[in-house]
């Protein structure tokens, strides 16, 4: 495969990946992130950094903890971890430029906007990062756009505050099969302490204060979300299960508030049976006008109309008005 044809692909796979994205990030509801789109090729995500919530929904962190022990073999990035060094979650300057398919002497994997441009969205219980697919990249990348202070361990060093991070997700981008979703869950993982166990967990509380109709379509874009989700997650993942009982609980809510809504009395119903009703009046209403009367004249074996009955002849009119037809000169 030549470098035009491998170009290709990646730009098809780039694309797929931006239409699963913007469908994600117009999703509300979970629990421990918020996004929201910034044109086609960002997401703004904001993650806790510790969110209020029972300990049996967090891994263990135990130092015999089988969870913990699990990320020390695979030495992938954990909140516990906190703070990191900075030369292990950064790319490297040099890196970026090799990235960049332009080898030593090309640029670095540079954001459109730089993280000052967030400044007024900063908070100290949430962490912003930025996760965009620009074309001229030809692969998703994360950014940090909010306290750097607390992510990584400072040894003196300027900080390249628009240095992309170093996750697995980005890493095997380009030779496996990952969805934005998994970019999420490994955010999640490294950034809020102490970890969930499910980065998906929804906020019933947040479709609970909806209006009724807001909640059924809110319930049913998060349903569609999680079944995506579930579907592309390897059972051997430890959230897979929990996304599963998550989904069957959106699911529930949903028709929960498809039955509310519908003894309210759905907008397009009411005005289908409105405009049925205004139908049969107009029948019946046709259906009692007078008919024509009909005098048998002597002498005669047929029946002819009656003189004058035309005039008594009515005609609907526009907008159902009945009008009084006008008599006949001839």
């Amino acid at each position: 495969m030549d470098a035009d044809q491998q170009e290709a692909i990646l730009k098809k796979k780039l694309q797929s990946f931006l239409s699963e994205m913007l469908k994600l990030g117009t999703v509300k509801g979970f629990r421990y992130f918020a996004t929201y789109m910034r044109g086609r090729e960002e997401m703004v995500i904001s993650i806790l950094n510790s969110p209020q919530s029972t300990s049996d929904q967090f891994m263990d962190s135990g130092p015999s903890s089988p969870v913990l022990k699990e990320h020390r073999k695979s030495e992938s990035f954990t909140s516990q971890k906190l703070p990191y060094d900075k030369r292990s979650l950064l790319l490297s300057r040099k890196t970026q430029m090799i990235l960049s398919g332009y080898g030593e002497g090309g640029v670095a994997l540079l954001p459109a906007s730089p993280s000052d441009h967030e400044d007024d969205m900063k908070s100290d219980q949430s962490t912003l990062f930025l996760i965009a697919g620009y074309a001229r990249y030809n692969c998703p990348y994360v950014w940090v756009r909010s306290n750097h202070d607390r992510l990584f361990r400072l040894t003196g060093e300027k900080l390249e505050r628009d240095s992309p991070l170093r996750l697995k997700s980005t890493i095997k981008w380009k030779d496996q099969d990952i969805n934005v979703w998994d970019l999420i869950a490994e955010l999640v993982k490294l950034s809020t302490y102490p970890a969930p166990r499910n980065p998906f967990e929804i906020d019933l509380e947040f479709f609970s204060m909806l209006p009724v109709s807001e909640q059924v379509l809110s319930t049913a874009a998060m349903a569609n979300c999680l079944q995506k989700i579930m579907l592309h997650t390897p059972d051997d993942k430890p959230f897979a299960g929990k996304v599963f009982e998550d989904l069957q609980l959106v699911v529930k809510c949903h028709f929960a508030a498809l039955q509310k809504l519908a003894k309210q009395g759905l907008p397009v119903l009411e005005q289908y049976q409105q405009q049925q009703q205004q139908r049969q009046q107009q029948q019946q209403q046709q259906q009692h006008m007078p008919g024509q009367r009909r005098q048998r004249y002597s002498g005669s074996g047929s029946s002819h109309e009656a003189p004058g009955s035309q005039y008594d002849q009515q005609v609907t009119g526009y907008g159902g008005y009945m009008a009084t037809a006008a008599p006949s000169r001839f």
